[in-house]
């Protein structure tokens, strides 16, 4: 019987430590927020290659190669397309608390998405449109790749802001 109340008064002991201590409540799900970031801005990264790609090579196509632009204005609009969801997903791995802290730049972050969304419903358009001219393409491979470096900066100060050390003044009495 001794036991039980010596690891009751334990365990409230402990509870009123970590009360004190003003730590936060223990989280009921795993952070996962700072993976989904880094896989987003992998994303980024990895499109934003494709982008310079094919500005290279339409650069230099000429109006009779609608064919080739068609062929790349799909597999554009094909790697375009996962962006909405991994932008859910990674909204979705953030906290309520750290939502709070950087909304002003994930409302930036959000208008640079249904940036991408409409970028990629007009290369679709593109890739299935027989009469389209490459430097077509070639314009709007030139505009993703502005909106990716711009969605890449607002993810890089996301990071930032919510890896920050919070300063915490210490008193001394």
């Amino acid at each position: 019987m001794l036991r039980i109340l010596a690891l009751s008064g334990l365990a409230a002991l402990t509870f009123a430590l970590k009360s004190i201590a003003g730590s936060s409540a223990t989280s009921l799900r795993p952070d996962t927020s700072r993976a989904a970031l880094a896989s987003l801005g992998q994303e980024y990264d990895d499109l934003q290659q494709w982008a310079g790609a094919i500005v290279s090579t339409t650069d230099t196509l000429q109006p009779q190669s609608a064919e080739r632009a068609r062929a790349m204005a799909d597999q554009l609009a094909r790697l375009i397309a996962p962006l909405e969801q991994d932008f859910e997903q990674t909204t979705a791995a953030l906290s309520t608390s750290q939502l709070e802290l950087v909304l002003p730049l994930w409302e930036r972050m959000a208008f640079a998405h249904a940036g991408f969304t409409m970028l990629q419903e007009q290369v679709a358009a593109l890739g299935s449109d027989p009469s389209m001219d490459p430097a077509q393409l070639h314009e709007l491979a030139v505009q993703l790749s502005a909106a990716l470096d711009f969605a890449a900066e607002i993810q890089r100060l996301v990071v930032d802001e919510l890896t920050a050390p919070i300063s915490t003044p210490i008193r001394v009495t």
